[in-house]
Parts: C-alpha cells; structure tokens; sequence
C-alpha cells in the first residue's frame, strides 16, 4: 500500500553524486594522479587522493601539491578537465543497492535531487550511463555556483523545487556534505562507505549515519534511527 506524505519524515532527499551514489573513485583520482604526474608530480597512488573526493579540484590540487608549486594548480585542472571526461565512466558503478533504494523512494513519493560538485553535463551524462536520471526531479550541479561546504548548491534545490528545509535530508559522504547541509538548514545523512570512515564523519556530527545506502528508506520514513553525541564540555568558571 502506497504511503501518504503525512508519514513522512524526510519528504524530500538530496543526494551527493560521487561517493554517495556511484563509485567513482578509480576513475576520478586515476584523472587527477595523470594530471599530476604529467606536471611531473611522482610519488602518489591514486589511493592517496580518495579521501580528497568530492572536494573542488583546486583545493584538492592544493593540499597534494608543495606551496611552492600552487601556481601550478590551474594547469592541472585543465590537464584533468581534458583528460577525465572521455574516462569518467570507464571504471564507476553505481554503489550496491542504489537502484533499488532510489526506486523504492520514487515509488513512495519523495522528491529526489542530486546536488553535487560536478559540473550539470558530468551528472546528466553519469545519469543517462546508469538509466536513473529519470528518477530525479532535479539534476543540480556547481556551475558558476559556489562549492560544498558553501550551501549554495543545496540552497539552489530548495529554492528550484520550492522544498522546506524542515522535511529535506542530505546524504553524502564527505564532510562538505555534512557542513554544506546543515549551512542549509536541512537535516544531514553520512554514508560510511564512500571517501570518509565511519570515525571521520562522526566528527561533523550527523543527524543520520549509514553504512548502506539500503537503510535510507527507514530513515526517510521514521527520521530514525538518529545519532546521540555527547553535549559539548562547559568551561568551568574558575
């Protein structure tokens, strides 16, 4: 039987894109491990630049570049920008249980969007590969927008689909996704299985935390199960 939207917690989902929905590791950091190595860069493995997933290209260029090569940062996103398209889906797959969950969700009557740091044409083109674009109401990429942690591009969905931030969740794997969210006022939800462990996102403190992307329609339901922090230590006054 079809569920109504007054049980609803989370009416409305906005997703990340890499590392939440498609694994998409190999081909992103093997993209920026050539742009560096073509910069003359040695040393990295392409594991090294996974944690940096999700996160704009300069900065990702610069926290793996030396200070003393920053000026070089510009290079390597044109020689990433060249090179990683043509390759974006060589290797990446959507996560296990995406399709399902993202149709379960649809069948209930969620709204659903994908607020990512890819460019428009990147997610359309990941989308059209996997044959879920249909599924989403909105497609939102950072095209001349600010990037996560700025909420601008969450800030974009709300104000297109006319969504209240009270019945919106965020799911993503990155702190970014954590801070972006509650800048915009909507609820946050970590996946563990993507650029950042389980102890990393529990720093930033989520409201919802999974290591499944199965789990998500019980949280979108319910609002449960919820993380439990400790309140933060009062100084003592001397």
């Amino acid at each position: 039987m079809p569920l109504t939207d007054d049980r609803m917690v989370y009416r409305n989902i906005i997703f990340d894109f890499d590392g939440t929905l498609t694994d998409s590791r190999r081909d992103i950091a093997g993209a920026q491990l050539w742009s560096l190595q073509h910069l003359g860069v040695q040393g990295l493995r392409e594991e090294d630049l996974y944690p940096l997933i999700g996160k704009s290209l300069h900065e990702t260029f610069s926290r793996v570049l030396p200070p003393t090569e920053h000026h070089r940062i510009p290079d390597a996103i044109a020689l990433y920008a060249e090179y990683y398209p043509p390759r974006a889906l060589n290797t990446t797959v959507l996560f296990p249980g995406v399709r399902e969950t993202l149709t379960e969700l649809k069948d209930r009557g969620h709204g659903l969007a994908v607020a990512s740091t890819k460019k428009g044409p990147g997610i359309l083109r990941a989308t059209e590969h996997f044959g879920i674009t249909t599924i989403f109401d909105l497609l939102q990429g950072s095209d001349d927008i600010p990037y996560k942690p700025a909420p601008d591009v969450i800030l974009a969905v709300l104000r297109t689909m006319g969504w209240d931030p009270a019945e919106t969740v965020m799911v993503g794997d990155t702190d970014a996704d954590i801070l972006a969210g509650r800048a915009a006022g909507v609820a946050v939800c970590g996946v563990t299985y993507g650029s950042l462990t389980r102890e990393e996102l529990l720093r930033f403190r989520p409201d919802h935390l999974l290591d499944t992307i199965r789990g998500l329609p019980g949280i979108a339901l319910t609002g449960e199960p919820r993380m439990c922090y400790d309140p933060p230590h009062e100084r003592q006054a001397s």
